[in-house]
């Protein structure tokens, strides 16, 4: 196919057709098959389209960052933000990330990438380019670059901070692979056209950046749950405690939280983490979520034994709530639902709501709420120095009263009353 300056090259393959631009740049690949860097302005107008359309409905980021690699030739492009107040990577999504890669740096390497510590001491828009702030004698020696990057075939960077607000920071970036060579020029000033588009998109969705608790589970309804729960970043930030759990953390030392981490016994510490982190990378690898995934685990934690120590027990339950997913990749991470059952603060079985919802006597409240605490008839019987047959004949009347037939069936009702799972 011929340009128009006459000289002969491959057809351009992009969304706007088979034309070639004066804007496009080709650049050849090992393999001699040939590769195209379209930075024209049919290109830069439709990534401008993809954006806002991104913004009304969010499948469509997944176009806009296949879009904008292709058109500047990059290994990967990265967005992600920072949730400020747990101080952790909260939002992961681009173009070209390698599912394990992505999910090393989000959960472990993220914390000692040089290039994003330094970034977020710049102004918004103010561009960092690897290769002029790190040497290759910086490079050989950095664990990042030797550790992560390399071995998964990146190399050169260059990002920008797009937005800071006094609760999260979100940082865009782009990547070249280890044998490429560093944006040029022409790239950047394509970016930098893009860049306030891009800025003003991610103010729009700003909230989406962030562990929001509402958004998941309702703040107030989870503070009125008479369970401990708590919610957690995959690698232990506390976003939420709610009030029955800050009363259990006060009365155990199994658990506690330390720097806004939870903090379990040595042992029982690092199986959750890395079954968090387990479950969190298959949630990311999946088109869809397995059931595995959301199911529950549990943990039973026991203190250690030793001379003078009360024996301990603490019930953990914890699942994953991950975000919808989006084109088969979403960007917020997950959190996790963790439930607390300790056996010395449960809250007790409420029988003066049941007597007062199925007109229950008094006495037949006393023989409930003593089934409630798991004591068999004749032990009611004992307890409250009645005959065992008076006690037949309340549980009888009970069970006509609340249509059940036996003490696992007004068991179950008991545990289901609307007062036994909020305050």
């Amino acid at each position: 196919m011929m340009c128009a300056n006459g000289s002969k090259k491959p057809m351009c393959t992009r969304s706007a057709g088979p034309r070639c631009n004066e804007n496009v740049t080709w650049r050849g690949d090992p393999d001699g098959r040939g590769t195209t860097m379209d930075l024209s302005a049919e290109r830069y107008e439709s990534l401008v389209h993809l954006l806002y359309d991104a913004v009304v409905e969010p499948a469509g980021w997944s176009a806009f960052f296949d879009s904008l690699g292709t058109a500047i030739d990059a290994g990967t492009v990265h967005m992600l933000a920072i949730d400020k107040t747990y101080d952790s990577l909260s939002y992961s999504d681009g173009f070209n990330l390698p599912a394990e890669g992505e999910l090393a740096y989000i959960q472990r390497y993220g914390s000692i990438d040089p290039r994003m510590a330094l970034m977020r001491t710049r102004r918004p828009a103010e561009w960092i380019h690897c290769h002029e702030v790190f040497d290759e004698a910086f490079v050989a020696r950095d664990p990042f670059y030797q550790e992560f990057l390399i071995p998964v075939g990146r190399r050169f960077v260059s990002g920008c901070k797009l937005v800071e607000t006094d609760t999260v920071c979100v940082i865009f970036s782009v990547l070249r692979n280890v044998g490429d060579q560093p944006l040029g020029a022409s790239e950047i000033a394509f970016l930098d056209r893009l860049l306030p588009h891009l800025t003003r998109a991610v103010r729009m969705r700003i909230q989406h950046y962030t562990f929001s608790t509402k958004a998941l589970v309702g703040h107030a309804l989870v503070n009125k749950l008479r369970q401990p729960v708590l919610l957690l970043t995959t690698e232990s930030h506390v976003v939420l405690a709610n009030e029955a759990a800050t009363r259990l953390l006060a009365s155990t030392a199994l658990v506690r939280i330390v720097e806004g981490r939870l903090d379990l016994p040595v042992g029982y510490q690092a199986r959750f983490r890395d079954e968090c982190a387990r479950l969190e990378g298959l949630a990311r690898g999946e088109i869809e979520v397995p059931d595995e995934v959301t199911g529950y685990r549990s943990m039973a934690i026991a203190s250690p034994r030793g001379a003078g120590q009360t024996d301990e027990t603490l019930y953990a339950f914890f699942t994953l709530l991950v975000p919808p997913k989006v084109g088969g990749a979403f960007g917020l991470r997950p959190l996790v639902l963790l439930l607390f059952y300790h056996p010395e603060s449960a809250p007790p079985v409420d029988s003066d709501l049941l007597g007062a919802a199925f007109n229950l006597t008094p006495a037949e409240s006393r023989v409930s709420r003593s089934i409630a605490q798991g004591l068999s008839p004749k032990e009611i019987a004992a307890q409250h120095g009645i005959q065992y047959e008076t006690v037949r004949k309340h549980l009888q009347s009970i069970y006509r009263k609340t249509a059940t037939n036996r003490q696992s069936e007004l068991m179950k009702l008991m545990l289901h009353l609307p007062i036994n799972a909020f305050e």
